[in-house]
């Protein structure tokens, strides 16, 4: 039986298999921000998180 941590990262490979799929077939398009865009969207600052375990 899988742990939870091992369940979740075999969904994040499944999900980013799916999004290279998209890629790859055109129906999904992956581009820079201009910079205005950049500016109107500044990166948010990285919230403390839940606490990791050791």
């Amino acid at each position: 039986m899988k742990t939870q941590q091992q369940r979740a990262e075999q969904r994040r490979k499944e999900k980013l298999a799916q999004i290279q799929e998209q890629v790859e077939d055109g129906s999904l398009v992956i581009r820079q921000m201009t910079p205005e865009e950049r500016k109107a969207n500044p990166p948010r600052p990285r919230s403390p998180g839940r606490g990791k375990r050791r």
